[in-house]
């Protein structure tokens, strides 16, 4: 279907004669629709999916209307815009169609169907004010499939995290003997509730809204689009340092390079078109130099193109690579929620490109082990689970191997059966935090695909000196940096619940050590004191504003500072300090050497990614973010 959207200041439009056998029924009489969105619209050939056009081409117009913030619709068919059109009764089944899904939010009329019409147009003169869409039949096929996802699984399976197995349907889940074992599974049953019932209603903001201004980690940016945050220093540090988690930790050991592909595409490229409608999206798109341009989604835009252009064989597999992606996705205001869901985001994207099966599932096996070491030194252990979704062919074929890998982590489960591919992969799973409002979120996913190599020529040379298409790993290690802070903030909430003070990961906390001195008169001592710990690379800061003690402890209390040292005359003398450590509970102090405190966070972070403190050393030069 090819369309032209025009902003109009008015449009006239007058029925002279039928053009058709078939025109409909109208009073040859003008009529003037007052500034409107007029879309002239062809339906061509290969638009079969009559259903499934029309709900794309509402989705077209409706994001261009919100856009343009006009209410007033008229879907004008114009034949003209195509050398391939469809039957004229088609063509008007999907312009009515859309006018009905359409009408739910707008003002909408057609021009006649089937006429010879007068007309007068005139346009606004804004950037938008002039568009072009074209979308396939390939697109939209696709885009039925994934409507029809939720309810294309056949079979569901609950895991223990042996591997021993339990067959549920949607009716007897909550019988499942699994979760009659205590406690341990509460996650899994909160999960697999939300699966297949769906989130229940919530009361109020999740806590990470509150707790992320509350430590000036992150903010609303009312100066920007919704949905596009900012980051203060303190939150901006965290972010760096899951980065570098996610360097360090994850790609360097596994082997990746590391690439880098530009935000803006062209939706002229046969291949951008291919991956929009993959995944459908909700897209910043506009028009540009004759050409329509798209800011990158959440798929691989660059990295396919990328690897379509390198030559390699057989010798260098498997092919690994990662890249640290910012990502746009144009949720509905009433979808955005804190960190949780936005319209910017940045994601860590791995890939393997494998030679066969058993190269790709042994690839699989080894990111799950990355995946593990991921939730547990980020979210925390027993408070995630894993989800699972698998082709039925591919899961008896590949049951075993696939039970083994969660016997390998773990983890409990669950897994949904479908019995045909709906996406692109024949297997993936989630890494799912489930939250203090019992919403889960997913941090990570690994996904096993065997058609994307062929589809967008991605390929190796083998031993017969012959191109063969790769079987590619994708695995985001960070769905989304925003919702990973979101589940580290809202694991903090359930400690909040269950009477424990919420906390960060140590390594993640932005002061790690807080001195605060009694008076000026100490003010030498706690810097010297700084000194040395700053050498042990632990991030340190000093309290020395003019303010009580008791004062300086509260308010370290606010900031989650995990370790206090109070510096006055008896402790600048003593070779052991009063230390009060946050995860002990409120007041708990412990008597410790700095050596031994040195020594204790060093065994909490060791082998965590380090960074210097973002703000000043001394309290009283920072400026206050959140008022």
């Amino acid at each position: 279907m090819k369309i032209l959207l025009l902003h109009s200041d008015f449009i006239e439009v007058e029925p002279k004669k039928k053009a058709i056998k078939d025109a409909e029924d109208v009073e040859k009489i003008k009529k003037t629709l007052k500034d409107c969105l007029v879309v002239f619209i062809s339906a061509e050939k290969e638009d079969t999916n009559i259903e499934g056009v029309a709900k794309n081409l509402k989705e077209q117009i409706d994001a261009v209307a919100s856009q343009v913030n006009t209410k007033k619709i008229l879907l004008y068919p114009y034949v003209h815009l195509t050398s391939k059109p469809s039957p004229p009764k088609r063509a008007f089944d999907i312009i009515k169609k859309a006018q009905i899904l359409l009408e739910k939010k707008y003002s909408v009329d057609h021009a006649p169907f089937g006429w010879y019409k007068a007309f007068t147009i005139s346009v606004k003169g804004h950037p938008l004010a002039e568009l072009s869409r074209e979308f396939g039949a390939e697109k939209i096929q696709k885009k039925v499939k994934k409507e029809r996802k939720g309810g294309a699984f056949s079979r569901w399976i609950i895991t223990d995290e042996k591997g021993k197995t339990y067959e549920v349907d949607k009716k007897n889940w909550k019988n499942c003997a699994l979760f009659k074992k205590g406690k341990k599974y509460d996650m899994l049953k909160i999960f697999v509730r939300n699966e297949l019932e769906g989130n229940p209603e919530k009361e109020g903001k999740p806590k990470h809204i509150e707790y992320m201004k509350k430590l000036e980690l992150v903010d609303y940016c009312p100066e920007s689009d919704v949905g596009h945050m900012k980051w203060y220093p303190s939150g901006l540090l965290i972010k760096d340092l899951i980065l570098e988690y996610q360097e360090k930790n994850i790609a360097m050991p596994f082997g990746a390079f590391k690439i880098q592909n530009p935000l803006l595409y062209r939706l002229s490229v046969p291949e951008i078109r291919k991956l929009l409608g993959e995944f459908h999206e909700k897209d910043y798109s506009w028009e540009e130099e004759n050409d329509n341009l798209i800011l990158r989604f959440a798929s691989d835009p660059g990295a396919f193109p990328f690897m379509n252009k390198l030559n390699f064989s057989y010798k260098n597999m498997p092919i690994r690579e990662y890249e640290e992606a910012i990502c746009f996705r144009k949720e509905t205001r009433s979808e955005l929620v804190g960190l949780r869901r936005v319209r910017n985001f940045l994601m860590t994207d791995v890939h393997s490109f494998c030679m066969n099966i058993n190269q790709a599932k042994e690839e699989f096996r080894i990111l799950n082990a990355y995946g593990k070491d991921l939730m547990d030194s980020i979210i925390t252990k027993g408070r995630w689970v894993l989800g699972w979704e698998v082709v039925e062919e591919f899961y008896e074929k590949n049951k075993k191997w696939l039970f083994d890998m969660i016997k390998e982590l773990g983890v409990p489960s669950f897994i949904k059966i479908m019995p045909e591919r709906s996406h692109y992969y024949d297997m993936k799973n989630e890494f799912q935090s489930i939250e203090a409002d019992e919403a889960n979120t997913q941090i990570s996913t690994v996904q096993l695909d065997t058609t994307n190599g062929e589809r967008f020529g991605i390929n190796y040379v083998g031993k017969d000196n012959k191109k063969h298409p790769c079987i590619i790993i994708h695995c985001s290690t960070f769905g989304s940096i925003e919702r990973t802070i979101c589940a580290i903030l809202e694991n903090a909430a359930i400690d909040e619940k269950q009477g424990r003070p919420p906390m960060l990961p140590l390594w993640l906390s932005p002061t790690q050590i807080r001195i605060c001195p009694v008076s000026d008169q100490y003010l030498k001592a706690a810097e010297k004191l700084s000194k040395e710990i700053e050498l042990e690379n632990i991030r340190v800061d000093i309290d020395d504003r003019v303010e009580s003690v008791g004062k300086k402890i509260s308010n370290s209390e606010k900031d989650w500072i995990p370790y206090v040292i109070v510096i006055g005359e008896k402790e600048a003398k003593s070779k052991t300090l009063p230390i009060r450590i946050r995860e002990l509970g409120k007041g708990k102090v412990k008597e410790m050497s700095i050596k031994n405190l040195i020594k204790e966070i060093k065994t909490k972070t060791k082998d965590m990614p380090f960074k210097q403190l973002s703000l000043p050393k001394q309290l009283s030069k920072r400026p206050i973010f959140v008022g």
